[in-house]
């Protein structure tokens, strides 16, 4: 049994107390007395003072904080954990509620566990980041990395912050370009004026009255290639056509041994690729155009129906923590590393090659469906 196996099996048994609950929607007393049961079965102890519940912090001369479980290794606390009804929503306040409990036992990370369990770090915000959700699930698919965080035998505080902090990054510049994709959209011109000169005021040192003078004198607009794509990719073959297409992959350009070597394009016959590679450049085409998505929501518009046992997009974790022999499952997906994808919600995702005459055509309609224009090169 490999280690995300043995991490996997791991986790199935810390959450399994936990889904009964969330179903039985039992109370927050006793939903925290299981969580601490799970955590004493990943090997914190609490006859060692490993596992503090409800410990209090003093707050001037007559407030006090309880959170609900403090973690400690030798005496200093390494985490804390804010447990709520399986039942619960989280909300701002509880984020802050959180957040004050780390502060105030000077860790960087903490744990919420309620209706899911989320990874949160203190990057010094009035608001903690959210860096890591796990589904109160046994089958959850990133359950065997928060028991490779957080088994005791395991535990490492750097090793988790490292993780937070790279987490962090990549949702900030994500938020930071969402937040100048939006402003882009309201007043293009205004947002790219803006950018400019702070540019020259702050980085290049230009006096900002002449920075602002200067920048008068013309207008910026901006254009999204992806839209420019899907303008351009409109369909111009009525729908006999597009069904003379379907006839056409079933047909194809076969090679000596029968294969089927037909090639496809979407940018107007730019670029081709085989079947494989091209459903590859649909999803990433896709995903560009909507670069908000989450991989949930990827999976919904490509669902797994169209390609088969395989389906169209698989997270790398369930690739490499399948039961399925891996040597032969990273063949099954375009796996070169800078042919993988990334949704907005941090998911990297491989997607998959094995497509042929009984499958492609579901492609091939879903683009019909779309109103992208496919071109082969046997046309």
């Amino acid at each position: 049994m490999t280690i995300n196996e043995l991490n996997t099996s791991k986790w199935q048994d810390f959450a399994f107390d936990l889904v009964e609950a969330k179903e039985k929607e039992i109370l927050e007393q006793p939903y925290q007395e299981k969580t601490e049961a799970a955590f004493r079965a990943l090997g914190w102890s609490k006859a060692k003072g490993e596992i503090c519940p409800k410990e209090r912090i003093n707050v001037g001369a007559s407030n006090q904080l309880e959170p609900d479980i403090t973690f400690k290794i030798n005496g200093k606390s390494v985490f804390v954990v804010e447990v709520k009804q399986p039942t619960n929503n989280l909300t701002t306040r509880q984020e802050e509620q959180l957040l004050s409990y780390m502060r105030m036992r000077q860790v960087v990370f903490g744990l919420y566990i309620g209706d899911e369990i989320r990874l949160f770090y203190d990057n010094g915000d009035a608001l903690p980041t959210s860096v890591m959700q796990i589904d109160i699930d046994t089958e959850a698919a990133n359950g065997w990395k928060f028991i490779d965080f957080f088994a005791r035998s395991m535990f490492a505080s750097e090793r988790i912050k490292a993780f937070c902090v790279e987490r962090f990054k990549e949702i900030h510049s994500s938020s930071t370009l969402d937040s100048f994709a939006d402003n882009l959209k309201e007043d293009d011109n205004k947002a790219i004026k803006s950018l400019l000169i702070d540019y020259f005021v702050n980085y290049k040192k230009c006096e900002e009255t002449a920075a602002n003078r200067f920048f008068e004198a013309y207008r910026f607009q901006a254009s999204n290639v992806n839209d420019e794509v899907q303008e351009e990719a409109k369909p111009e073959t009525t729908q006999p056509e597009a069904v003379s297409r379907y006839v056409l992959q079933k047909q194809g350009r076969r090679n000596k041994k029968g294969r089927d070597t037909t090639k496809y394009s979407i940018d107007g016959g730019m670029n081709y690729f085989g079947k494989g590679k091209f459903v590859r450049e649909i999803v990433a085409a896709y995903l560009s155009a909507h670069p908000s998505i989450t991989f949930v929501q990827l999976e919904q518009v490509f669902p797994d129906e169209l390609q088969g046992s395989y389906g169209v997009v698989r997270r790398l974790d369930d690739i490499y923590n399948s039961d399925h022999n891996l040597k032969d499952l990273l063949t099954r997906y375009v796996m070169d590393e800078d042919k993988l994808l990334r949704t907005k919600d941090g998911v990297r995702f491989a997607v998959c090659n094995q497509w042929g005459s009984f499958n492609f055509p579901h492609i091939l309609d879903l683009l019909d469906k779309w109103g992208w224009n496919v071109l082969n090169d046997k046309e």
